[in-house]
């Protein structure tokens, strides 16, 4: 229960506490359901006026949904910028040009299915524009050698500096547990919110979620699930607030006939678009499109994996 007494309203202690006595919670606030009727003073009633919308204003910005008009929607759909996967397969055949701006894609895939691969492209390629990333590794997976090896590809063998300059554009995070994660990006939101000056953030990369949060659903931990929400709900909110692509990785579950992507009904509506990605052969693999709000769902492409990243599996000249 979020309670009204410990929100950070921009209140005085007189106003903070007439708020909490009437409101007990956000959500008493929501259904109308007042605690106690305050007596109304003389020269106050401004006051308790400028309190309530403080409180309406930050559960429009933080707990309910923004509205939006249909017309205004599509207006955002065809201005939202597009950033390539730097795979020609993925993002002609089946992505319609890349990864859009304000949404969260999820990754979701086996073991050695080419996950962490794409993350690390999609970070080279968007560094390679000179643009910042948000590289967020919880399992020790990032490879500096992997990205050189991916950069050189990318840029068609530039020199060491352009790789130098290139790295600089990457901040590079490890967190070992869900309440870091939390905790990183809530002062990543306050430190774009209020720092202007800085670089955009253009990608902002989780790899992986599920090695986090599943031990957190599984153990004895009585507020997982409602980590779990508030998690996808950071993650939304700095891709929609700031116009950056969020990309994260899932892991799958489930038997033979019944595979699905982990962390289970709450978090299956979190993500704008999900990549399945299967392994076919050593290094083939096949990415199937399961789930996207601006496409039809169910199409697939194949590609290649190999150490300098991602590429369509009838690109000519390339080592395996």
């Amino acid at each position: 229960m979020l309670r009204v007494s410990q929100l950070p309203l921009q209140l005085d202690d007189q106003q903070q506490a007439e708020l909490s006595q009437q409101y007990q919670a956000v959500e008493d606030f929501v259904k109308g359901r007042p605690r106690s009727q305050l007596p109304a003073r003389r020269f106050e009633d401004l006051r308790q006026e400028q309190a309530h919308e403080a409180l309406l204003d930050y559960v429009r910005c933080n707990v309910a949904p923004a509205m939006h008009t249909g017309s205004a929607l599509l207006a955002a759909l065809r201005n939202t910028r597009l950033l390539p996967t730097g795979c020609e397969s993925l993002d002609k055949s089946l992505l319609r040009g890349g990864l859009r701006e304000a949404h969260h894609t999820e990754l979701a895939g086996e073991s050695g299915s080419g996950k962490t691969q794409l993350c690390m492209q999609m970070a080279a390629q968007t560094a390679l524009r000179r643009e910042r990333v948000i590289y967020i590794d919880t399992d020790g997976s990032f490879s500096g050698k992997r990205f050189a090896a991916m950069h050189e590809r990318l840029a068609g063998g530039a020199p060491e500096a352009d790789l130098v300059a290139a790295l600089r554009c990457v901040d590079l995070f490890r967190v070992h547990d869900l309440h870091s994660l939390l905790q990183l990006l809530s002062a990543l939101h306050t430190q774009l919110q209020e720092d202007q000056s800085q670089q955009q953030v253009s990608l902002l990369v989780i790899d992986s979620l599920s090695f986090l949060v599943a031990p957190m659903l599984s153990s004895a931990e009585a507020n997982g699930h409602a980590l779990m929400v508030r998690l996808g709900h950071l993650v939304k909110q700095l891709a929609q607030r700031f116009s950056l692509v969020a990309l994260t990785t899932n892991h799958l579950v489930g038997g033979y006939e019944d595979v699905r992507p982990a962390l289970g009904e709450s978090w299956k509506a979190q993500a704008n678009l999900r990549l399945v990605l299967t392994c076919k052969g050593p290094t083939l693999r096949k990415a199937t499109l399961a789930a996207c709000s601006t496409a039809p769902c169910g199409g697939s492409v194949m590609f290649d994996i190999f150490v300098g990243g991602l590429v369509s599996n009838n690109a000519p000249g390339i080592g395996r």
